[in-house]
């Protein structure tokens, strides 16, 4: 076979010197020569830089003269059949341009001849050629043993349609770098170099890795797409390429995209080896699934070391650990029953989450039990405690440590043991949780945030198990005098039962729950929810108003007047609310023995406004004026003297809104009472609105005085108002003025100004604002300057989108455009993410605004079909897209962020158990 290779060899060389002197012949008869070099294709051997491909094989490293069809050449350079560039992928049968080769034509994909090629025709190798990076890829591919010879697909047995999934994602992704290498044309003569072509396939492939690892294929076709994509990434290189001339831009962030798609392929890679079993993966699989990741590991190594910021480990370490510690295992055995006690042997977090899942999907909940309880996670732990029947143990073990109820973590754990039937050690869970007595050293603001969710679940839970008649009944005592007949006893009741537990909480609460006293006219369920509020009321004060409005918002304002009842006056705050909030549902009666016990006259100006609002709302008039009359008098010019006050003056103001009170003055027809409120209320809070008030109250020379006098303290008191401010020049024709003024508060606080000119524009209505030459025009480059900023100036713009659309929407849809063509030229990054979405939304809240959302519609439509195919914006366009097609209103507000306005808490998670989630595509930078 030597001596036939050498008779080869010797024959090559004797053809090369003869086409040789014939090109030069031909050189010397033409006087031009061409550079066209016919090259044989360089076989893998020669690659790896054999010896004995040195010696036995003939390379042409270029020629001169005219090209010769009797060297080896590409298809593509055959001079004898002319090859025609195309974009098919398969030959066809019949023949034509391409399909057709001469005796030297080699195939350039798999580098042997044309008539030996497999691929021809079937995928199409007959088209191949250098200039398409699609072929470069395939040839890559074809070459690289390391990727067309993965020892992992013959050891985990695919079958053909695995294998060709699995070279699918690869060759997309060594497409990915050659067009990223290569570079898409950009401005003028410029190549950008994007990697974003890496990470949408990355995140494609991360796509059809979780449509198989939950879909019929299973894990055999996961772990081969896997390995696919992981060999595509780890052997390129995320580092700028040769050219760094200015013609040739690189994006910025590649080594962090790199980092994270190493790092989201490694989750996926446990995730996967963690779902198989015995039956489908054999152990024999699993050692040549190691071996094959240690050597994609040390590749992925020298990409991502000394880069910044580190990895947190060695790239696929993880997985490789995942494959040596299988289910089997002695240590992981030992784990799941419980017996392991060093905790040296505990896995890595991604590894961790991996076997929860697969345990919670299992439903193998003492194993799982085991395994978070060794891992460090004991809230976790519990919910798999109550799964597994162990329901009994749950409390003491928060008992002794009660640092597992912190954060709302255990929320989860009550609905746990109330849907399977313990509801009683649910509630018992939840009031230690809410109510006992730790986190001494805790701020109370933080005390409050922590309580909170066990308490929206503890009412929610007792409120939700009253019968339909006990509900009634309620509502009924509400309406009467806020808890008369049955409910009062009860109240009582439960107010003696906290007083007791409170004193020590745990030894009561690890009882189960007394029932009713013997006798009592009201049922166990009202009494239990009785309890709740008394328990807040006397354990945690510092809960009493947050419970209390909880029970009102749940429409249960018996439970809200017993925590404010049993609070009595030492929470003032919670009676002032209830006088308030309660009044006009439950009456006065029920709050009139803790109002006696509370000095009003030492109440604050404002709370005095509260207690006779009470009185006002119960029909108690003339009651309600004195108080109001009183508390407006306080530190404000003597009545005989306020009709001639300095209005202009600065002074400490203070909010005071009795508009209410006058009216009920006028109708009795008190009118020096209602004209002495409106003169204090014009004192303390001068207005527009309130300057109007004493116009039917006063004489005209009076209201001109006033109005007078609220001009000079719009243009000279910085101490005022800026909305009011900005109003009253307003509507005194001062529009530079306002606008001056708008600018000057702004130097000191942004938010202030734009609440200012939201305020006052509101106060103006659309009549006054689109008047030509005024408001708008004078506020409008403010305003065009503050978009740029951020999104505070939104509201203010969306108020004006309503009479100056034509101005304002343009403006939006610049700067949605200006990041429409950001996005497609260069990487998505996470800051790109965020505020290409956070453009989307304020330009559908401009355009809704003023009512054209269909015209938004099909924009956002145009954008869509444009931008989702970058995979990397997927979330963006999943946030904002309905399942119509259409963009999600921005405006309309979830039950919990409905809820955390009125200051409540965040709602509980639908699923009791925390579930363990899949990774999620990644969102690379």
């Amino acid at each position: 076979q030597q001596q036939q290779q050498q008779q080869q060899a010797m024959h090559n060389s004797q053809v090369l010197q003869s086409q040789a002197g014939q090109s030069n012949q031909g050189n010397s008869n033409s006087g031009s020569s061409g550079n066209n070099v016919a090259q044989r294709p360089v076989k893998p051997d020669m690659m790896n830089g054999s010896q004995e491909a040195d010696e036995e094989d003939l390379v042409i490293v270029g020629s001169t003269g005219t090209f010769s069809s009797d060297l080896p050449h590409a298809r593509a350079h055959c001079v004898n059949r002319p090859f025609r560039s195309t974009k098919e992928r398969v030959g066809k049968e019949e023949g034509g341009n391409n399909e057709s080769f001469c005796p030297n034509c080699f195939c350039y994909v798999c580098d042997v001849k044309a008539s030996d090629c497999k691929g021809w025709l079937k995928v199409g190798h007959c088209h191949a050629h250098d200039k398409d990076p699609y072929w470069r890829a395939l040839r890559e591919f074809t070459r690289a043993e390391m990727l067309s010879n993965s020892p992992l697909l013959q050891a985990l047995g695919c079958d053909e349609a695995a294998q060709v999934e699995a070279q699918r994602w690869c060759v997309n992704g060594l497409l990915a770098f050659h067009r990223y290498r290569d570079g898409d044309p950009g401005q003028g003569d410029s190549i950008n170099h994007s990697f974003q072509h890496v990470t949408d396939v990355a995140s494609s492939a991360m796509k059809a890795i979780v449509g198989h690892l939950s879909g019929p294929k299973g894990p055999r076709t996961t772990l081969a797409v896997l390995d696919g994509i992981t060999s595509a990434i780890v052997i390129n290189t995320w580092r700028p390429g040769a050219a760094q001339d200015t013609k040739h831009k690189w994006c910025k962030g590649t080594y962090a995209a790199y980092k994270a798609i190493i790092e989201q392929l490694e989750k996926y890679w446990v995730l996967a080896i963690v779902h198989t079993s015995t039956r489908s993966v054999p152990p024999q699989a699993l050692a040549v699934m190691a071996n094959r990741l240690k050597r994609l590991s040390k590749l992925a190594a020298k990409e991502v070391a000394g880069g910044t910021p580190q990895i947190s480990h060695v790239p696929l370490t993880h997985a490789v650990s995942a494959c040596e510690r299988g289910w089997t295992h002695p240590v992981v055995v030992a784990i799941l029953e419980g017996q392991c006690t060093d905790l040296v042997q505990r896995e890595a977090p991604t590894l961790q989450r991996a076997r929860l899942h697969v345990l919670e999907r299992a439903q193998r909940w003492k194993e799982a039990y085991h395994y978070a309880i060794f891992h460090g996670h004991v809230a976790k732990s519990l919910a798999y405690m109550a799964r597994a029947g162990r329901h009994g143990d749950v409390l003491p073990m928060v008992f002794r440590q009660s640092a597992l109820a912190c954060g709302g973590k255990c929320v989860p754990v009550c609905a746990e043991l109330a849907s399977c039937n313990q509801s009683d050690t649910a509630i018992r869970l939840s009031m230690y949780c809410a109510f006992g007595d730790y986190e001494r050293d805790c701020p109370p603001d933080q005390l409050v945030q922590n309580r909170m969710p066990y308490v929206q679940w503890l009412l929610e839970h007792l409120i939700g198990q009253l019968s339909q008649q006990e509900w009634q009944q309620r509502n009924s005592s509400a309406s009467n005098n806020g808890g008369g007949g049955v409910i009062e006893p009860a109240r009582r009741d439960a107010e003696e039962w906290a007083r007791q537990v409170s004193e020590d909480l745990v030894t009561h609460l690890s009882q189960p729950l007394s029932e009713a006293p013997l006798g009592s006219m009201y049922s166990a369920a009202t009494y239990t929810v009785e309890r709740a509020a008394a328990l807040c009321a006397v354990a945690m004060p510092v809960l009493a108003l947050n419970c209390a409005k909880l029970f009102y918002r749940l429409g249960d304002f018996c439970g809200a007047a017993s925590v404010v009842l049993v609070s009595g006056n030492r929470n003032q705050e919670a009676l002032l609310w209830a006088l308030q909030e309660l009044t006009p549902k439950v009456g006065m009666q029920p709050f009139a023995s803790a109002l006696k016990q509370i000095q009003i006259e030492n109440l604050e100006p404002g709370a005095q406004l509260q207690v006779a609002a009470a009185y006002l709302q119960s029909s108690d008039v003339s009651t309600a004026i004195k108080m109001a009359v009183s508390a407006c008098s306080i530190g404000a010019p003597e009545a005989q003297e306020l009709p001639y006050a300095q209005f202009e003056n600065t002074r400490n103001y203070r909010p005071c809104h009795v508009q209410s009170f006058i009216d009920a003055a006028e109708k009795c027809g008190d009118t020096n009472s209602a004209l002495q409120l409106a003169e204090l209320q014009m004192w303390w809070e001068p207005s527009w609105s309130h300057l109007q008030a004493l116009q039917t109250l006063s004489s005209p020379q009076k209201f001109s005085l006033r109005q007078q006098q609220l001009q000079s303290l719009a243009l000279n008191d910085s101490r005022f108002k800026p909305e009011v401010r900005f109003e009253v020049l307003v509507r005194e024709g001062l529009h530079p003025r306002a606008a001056t003024m708008l600018s000057s508060v702004a130097n000191e606080d942004m938010n202030v100004a734009v609440h200012a000119a939201k305020n006052g524009l509101e106060a103006l209505g659309p009549d006054v604002i689109k008047q030509p030459n005024g408001i708008f025009d004078a506020i409008w480059p403010w305003l065009e300057q503050l978009v740029t900023n951020g999104e505070a100036v939104d509201p203010v713009m969306e108020l004006l989108c309503q009479t100056h659309s034509s101005k304002i929407l343009p403006l939006y849809e610049q700067h949605v455009e200006t990041w429409f063509k950001h996005c497609q030229q260069n990487v998505v990054t996470t800051q790109t993410k965020t505020t290409m979405r956070l453009w989307l939304i304020r330009a559908r809240r401009m355009f809704y605004a003023a009512g054209q959302g269909d015209q938004w519609e099909r924009r956002f439509s145009d954008l869509t079909n444009t931008l989702r195919r970058k995979s990397a914006l997927s979330a963006v366009w999943q946030d904002l897209i309905a399942p119509d097609g259409k963009s999600i209103d921005p405006n309309e507000q979830s039950a919990n962020q409905q809820l955390q306005q009125q200051g409540g808490t965040l709602s509980l998670p639908q699923t009791p158990l925390p579930q363990t989630p899949l990774p999620q595509t990644p969102g690379v930078p």
